[in-house]
């Protein structure tokens, strides 16, 4: 009879004990973290591999926004001026990270390489695309003075992938 007592009072104690950590304000990794869904969901509902995976690359990053879509879980912030998306798998596997950015913010060996072939167009915006185990892919895109054209590069290969005359 006294092991049935100690046993419920401990199993009171602890769900106790879990219910006011889990409605406390804030963590140490995720506080500053926004869930952009209905109020009555959580950041918990974000997978654990994936939200691990994100603080031990990014750190306590302060204007995230998870999504969730049927088969993704996607965190979008903006660090030093370059917008990320993060898309994670349902499972909480990193699938890929966009980054989009301004021609100043490009590595300078890429810029070299593009301006080298359009030297008359002004970068607009550089998306990055990071893949695990695969080549970086850069989608720059160019102004020029009667066109738009965008230009997919990786490993050094250059390609156009769309062009767009400017309407007078």
């Amino acid at each position: 009879m006294k092991k049935l007592i100690i046993a419920t009072g401990i199993s009171f104690v602890v769900l106790s004990g879990c219910a006011y950590s889990q409605q406390s304000g804030s963590s140490l990794a995720t506080a500053n973290v926004k869930i952009a869904r209905p109020k009555n969901q959580y950041l918990n509902d974000v997978n654990v591999r994936a939200m691990r995976d994100f603080v031990g690359r990014y750190g306590d990053v302060a204007d995230a926004v998870w999504h969730q879509t049927n088969t993704n879980y996607v965190a979008v912030f903006t660090r030093d001026s370059v917008q990320y998306r993060v898309i994670y798998t349902n499972r909480g596997d990193l699938s890929y990270t966009m980054k989009y950015y301004e021609e100043k913010k490009m590595a300078r060996n890429i810029r070299a390489q593009v301006k080298s072939t359009y030297y008359d167009y002004k970068i607009f915006i550089v998306q990055e695309i990071e893949m695990p185990d695969r080549p970086t892919i850069y989608i720059i895109n160019l102004q020029g003075d009667t066109d738009w054209k965008k230009v997919r590069l990786c490993q050094g290969e250059m390609e156009v992938m769309e062009e767009f005359k400017k309407g007078k």
